[in-house]
Order: C-alpha cells, then structure tokens, then sequence
C-alpha cells in the first residue's frame, strides 16, 4: 500500500542493498504498528486491556484453522492409503505363500496341487523374515504320510528346468543342456 503523500516518509535506506527502495505492504504495516506500539508505551497507556491483549486476532485465528484443517485431510488421506498399502501387502503376502507351498508340492510330486492345497492349513502358515515358509513343509510330510495316494512314488528322479533359448528348438536346448553338465562333471 503506497501512498504518494508519504514518500518522503516511505523511502528509506535499505542495509542490504546499499540504495533507497520502497519497502513492501508487509513491511509498512509493521513500520506503523511498531510507531504505534512505541508512542502508546512513551505516553505510559495501553490501547488494548489486560483481556484484549490475550486475544488473537481473527485472520491470525483463521489462518491457524485453514492450516488446520488441510493438516487434518492431509493426514486423513495418508492414513487411508496407508490401510490401502496395508491391505495390498498382506495380498502379496498370501499369494507368496501359496506359490512356496506349490512349489513344495511340486518338489514331493502332488498328483493334484488344487486337491492337496485344501486339506492344508493355511491359517498357520507364515513367511519369515528369510522369505520361507516354515510349517509348509511338516505340514505336506504330514500329508504324505497320512495320504499317500495323493502324492506319485518318487524313484529318485530329479527333475531339472532345462533353459530354452527363444527360436531354437526345444530338443537342441536339451542336448546342449545335457552335454555342459557332462562336461562340469568330468572336471
């Protein structure tokens, strides 16, 4: 707010630049309040009474609820995408259990992975911090014992993931396969 009148009065020295400057609104109104505050101490009276100068003034009480109340959203919305992630995590975590106990299945030659899955007891089971699961595994010897029939007679058969390059033919992939762990053998 500059008033032509009182330039004489507005332009002052600025330390920091070294040269005259027009100072902000901001700075203006502070000038006048601290000019104000100042006289009424040298003539020894209080503009305001001991219950008015406890009081905050409305934009500043205003100011404080509008900060307020976008701190309150904001940590509404945080902790409801924190429920979200929450929730995603503990899917994740299910489905990892799964696909271990389906590869131990897998590992003692289920007949039926979908059958055996059901009569195992996922409530109990957990992934540690080493990303196993450790009563899988009591669990499906457990069935193998009391189910035999569900699970193939192993004549120790290993099984192995043959890796297949793409456009080269799956027969090819075995033989090369095949030949690298001969030759690793007879080293």
């Amino acid at each position: 707010m500059y008033l032509p009148d009182m330039r004489d009065s507005i332009l002052k020295i600025n330390p920091l630049r070294g040269r005259s400057a027009i100072p902000t609104e901001r700075e203006t109104v502070m000038e006048q309040k601290n000019e104000s505050k100042q006289k009424a101490e040298k003539a020894g009276e209080s503009k305001l009474s001991p219950q008015e100068s406890l009081m905050i003034p409305k934009h500043r009480f205003d100011c404080v609820n509008l900060c307020l109340k976008d701190t309150k959203e904001a940590l509404i919305q945080t902790s409801a995408q924190a429920d979200a992630q929450k929730i995603r995590i503990d899917e994740l975590e299910k489905s990892l259990v799964e696909s271990k106990v389906e590869t131990i299945l897998a590992q003692h030659r289920a007949k039926n992975l979908t059958a055996v899955k059901a009569l195992i007891d996922f409530s109990i089971l957990y992934l540690d911090h080493d990303g196993n699961v450790p009563k899988a595994e009591e669990q499906v010897l457990a069935l193998k014992k009391s189910q035999h029939y569900m699970f193939e007679e192993s004549f120790d058969t290993a099984y192995v993931l043959v890796p297949v390059k793409s456009g080269e033919p799956l027969h090819k992939s075995i033989i090369n396969h095949i030949n690298i762990n001969n030759r690793r053998v007879k080293k």
